[in-house]
């Protein structure tokens, strides 16, 4: 399996194919003849079709019905034609257009449409032939080609290079063009912005690699399995979004099913009260916990839950109010009817999904196999993105009402969670959207076993996703309540768990995450409250000796920068003046209380104020004595009034 189908382009109206040969190390390319598909639909489909096998280089053309949008429940004519060239399909198409007949099926690309109906799916390992493409069948085991490649990124101020050698950070822009500009590579992958910036610095950049793929900073493999999943060759990958590899998969099972896709068609919601929408238009589970510090706290996660929910109860845009539906169903947690006459678009594609996944995290187990991770992390996102584009107003296979069936069905599955934790004692202390936190757990086997419990009650799949020794839920900075996603712990298997602080946040300056993280290793020291209590007094000072760094001026303005990768989206706000006087990414520095671009700061000195008051608030993530005296407080008459563990709430 040392030759690989790495990628296909049109060029000159024609499809050709690129191969790499891991033993030599060569791309080959070649050009292909791909069966290229258009659709075409008016009055006197049969005329249609004949004129169109009259054309040169059409190789045939014939009348289909297909099921028409929004409930594909009425059968319209489509007529089909075949052609080798792509020059004549867009002609073809854009005539018709011109004459008054409507194209459909336009989405996804042509080429991958071929692709798919040739079962020739990128990246993937082929069998020797000149005259065919013979393609190994793909298996979630097989690894990825090994080849020279770039990724370039930016992060906490550097320009960041990933390479089959490591990882390198380059604080000059000019000194990571001069490195790739020495380098011969098959692929690279790059930031938008940064390609931007680096193209300006030197052109030549463009030529050091067979293919540039333009996108996020994301990593080789999820590139190449989302380019896999979706048929999507790399040389359609730039600026592509989760959202369309996500459509372009639901698409392509709408094809083998002959659903008409039509971006001109949705599906309208229908008129209701403001009553109504308080009611039914409402999103996920998401507590207000109290903030504070929590002892024995089992953090139970759903496994794919919104995906999940769609796959069980067959949710997806054509399948909710269906007129004329032979088997509706009505759950009492919702005011929308599902019709089962048939599995769905959406479930139907998303639910292999969901098993790839659990595929992936099982390899990743058995072997520690990074690739394994980066695998399951991509298909991860396309999960996390079939719910968002389920009620977008563009999406293709979604609607409204499907979005308010997956938000109500997580709410009742969340409800009977909490009641399931409450009848067996224990208290949620936290939850979000497909995650509860459940205090008063104080062995992991017993974390095991709430989760086996919950499973059984709601019929959804979870995991324990952590068991703490302690947890802590940090207040907002300029109020005394908590933020949802902001906590962090010590896990009691030694390892630490923190989300949404200053630390994780990709715009704080580096000092800033280097002191809170220092901050939070004090802490993370402690497992009893005698021994957190002396490391809320170290941590504190910790922050005190930044302060004193920044007071004197002696940190090296690199660690002070903040960065961004784009400027302000608000249309209706002026930006920043650094977008005015800069361009992406961002590298900036507080100047006299103004972020300021850190090149024409260099002279001005830094406000040291404000780094101050930055580190303050990390400061204020960190639990107080007060905090620690009221949770060891709770324990202590819990404990003497004869509780194991805490009460129930109502």
């Amino acid at each position: 399996m040392a030759k690989w189908f790495l990628d296909a382009y049109v060029s000159s109206g024609w499809v050709f194919l690129v191969f790499y040969d891991e033993d030599t190390h060569l791309l080959e390319t070649r050009r292909f003849d791909l069966d290229l598909y258009g659709y075409i639909t008016g009055r006197e489909p049969g005329l249609i079709a004949s004129e169109l096998r009259s054309i040169d280089g059409v190789l045939d053309a014939w009348v289909e019905d297909w099921r028409a949008p929004p409930f594909y429940d009425s059968l319209q004519p489509v007529v089909v034609f075949k052609t080798r060239s792509y020059s004549v399909l867009r002609s073809i198409l854009g005539l018709a257009s011109v004459k008054g007949l409507r194209v459909v099926n336009t989405y996804p690309h042509p080429l991958v449409e071929a692709l798919y109906r040739a079962r020739i799916q990128p990246v993937t390992p082929v069998k020797n032939s000149s005259s065919r493409v013979e393609t190994i069948e793909w298996s979630p085991g097989i690894g990825d080609p090994t080849l020279d490649y770039a990724l370039v990124g930016f992060e906490d101020g550097y320009y960041v290079l990933e390479s089959p050698e490591g990882r390198e950070r380059y604080w000059s822009l000019d000194d990571l063009a001069k490195d790739l500009s020495s380098r011969k590579l098959h692929l690279g992958f790059a930031d938008p912005y940064v390609y931007s910036r680096l193209i300006e610095v030197e052109p030549g950049i463009a030529s050091v690699a067979y293919r540039w793929v333009i996108g996020g900073f994301y990593s080789l493999h999820e590139y190449f399995e989302w380019s896999r999943l979706s048929y999507t060759p790399l040389s359609l990958m730039s600026n592509i979004t989760i959202g369309r590899v996500l459509t372009t998969i639901e698409a392509l099972y709408a094809r083998d099913r002959r659903i008409i896709v039509d971006k001109s068609r949705g599906r309208r919601e229908g008129w209701r009260s403001i009553s109504e929408l308080l009611l039914f238009d409402r999103g996920g589970v998401v507590y207000q916990p109290r903030p504070g510090l929590y002892w024995w706290v089992c953090q139970v996660d759903f496994k794919s839950l919104y995906p999940s929910i769609m796959v069980k109860y067959n949710v997806s845009g054509e399948t909710i109010d269906k007129p004329n539906c032979g088997t509706p169903v009505k759950p009492e947690w919702t005011p929308h009817t599902i019709c089962l006459d048939e599995e769905g678009v959406v479930p139907a594609s998303i639910g292999r999904l969901i098993d790839l996944k659990d595929i992936y995290d099982k390899l990743y187990k058995e072997t520690g196999n990074t690739i394994y991770e980066e695998r399951k992390k991509a298909v991860k996102w396309i999960l996390v993105a079939s719910f968002g584009y389920l009620g977008y107003r563009n999406s293709l296979f979604g609607s409204v009402m499907a979005h308010e069936v997956v938000t109500s069905t997580s709410r009742e599955v969340l409800r009977r969670t909490r009641l399931v934790v409450e009848e067996m004692g224990y208290r949620v202390v936290h939850g979000i959207v497909d995650s509860l936190f459940i205090a008063g757990v104080e062995e992991p086997g017993e974390c095991n076993c709430v989760k086996d419990r919950i499973v059984g009650e709601t019929g959804f799949d979870a995991k324990v996703e952590a068991h703490y020794v302690w947890l802590y839920i940090p207040r907002r900075l300029n109020s005394s309540d908590s933020v949802a996603n902001k906590y962090y712990g010590l896990l009691t298997n030694g390892s630490w768990k923190i989300k949404g602080v200053m630390a994780v946040r990709s715009d704080t300056p580096p000092l800033v995450k280097k002191a809170e993280l220092e901050a939070l290793a004090k802490l993370f020291e402690a497992r009893t409250p005698s021994e957190l209590e002396e490391k809320i007094e170290e941590a504190n000072h910790v922050i005190d000796e930044y302060i004193e760094l920044v007071e004197r001026r002696e940190v090296d303005p690199r660690e002070l920068v903040v960065s961004r990768t784009s400027g302000v989206r608000d249309r209706y706000r002026r930006p920043p003046r650094y977008v005015l006087e800069s361009k992406p990414p961002y590298r900036l520095i507080y100047v006299n209380g103004e972020l300021v671009p850190f090149e024409k700061a260099l002279n001005r000195g830094y406000d040291v104020d404000k780094y101050v008051e930055l580190l303050e608030k990390t400061r204020r993530e960190i639990p107080s004595r007060i905090d620690l005296l009221n949770s060891y407080y709770v324990e202590k008459t819990l404990s003497r009034l004869g509780f194991s563990r805490a009460p129930k709430t109502r």
